[in-house]
């Protein structure tokens, strides 16, 4: 979770002019773009591919900090489960973002990604957490 963390303040995405942007502004912007599309009217139905990338990538870091905390919870039962599968079948529309943008991934992106699969795939180290056990009885 730390490197999922650091990955927010590393260079997520740089542009072919060479400038950067950081993990934290394109999860800001992925997650908030779609949202201003609609409100202003200025999508079109050739907009709808990149629309739909944008929502799923501004998405996908609710569900995998949704997936962890399931997990934390309540172990690796059906819910975690569910949210695993569509938070890796979220990532490759990041991709799709980032083409549709003209950008291209940097080492933030990509311990981003990373981070997030180790996460989902890693053994627990943790017990699942138990509201009985904090009652003095």
């Amino acid at each position: 979770m730390l490197a999922y963390a650091a990955s927010f303040g590393l260079v997520a995405v740089s542009t072919p002019g060479g400038q950067s942007v950081p993990g934290f502004m394109c999860a800001f912007v992925s997650f908030m773009a779609p949202v201003w599309g609609f409100f202003e009217r200025r999508a079109t139905l050739a907009d709808i591919p990149a629309l739909i990338s944008g929502l799923m990538t501004g998405w996908i870091n609710i569900a995998f900090l949704a997936s962890v905390w399931i997990r934390w919870r309540s172990g690796n039962g059906r819910a975690f489960k569910i949210l695993k599968t569509a938070t890796l079948l979220m990532i490759p529309f990041s991709w799709i973002a980032i083409y549709e943008q003209h950008v291209y991934p940097r080492e933030g992106h990509v311990l981003w990604v990373a981070s997030m699969v180790v996460a989902l795939f890693s053994a627990p180290v943790f017990e699942p957490f138990d509201d009985r056990r904090l009652t003095l009885t």
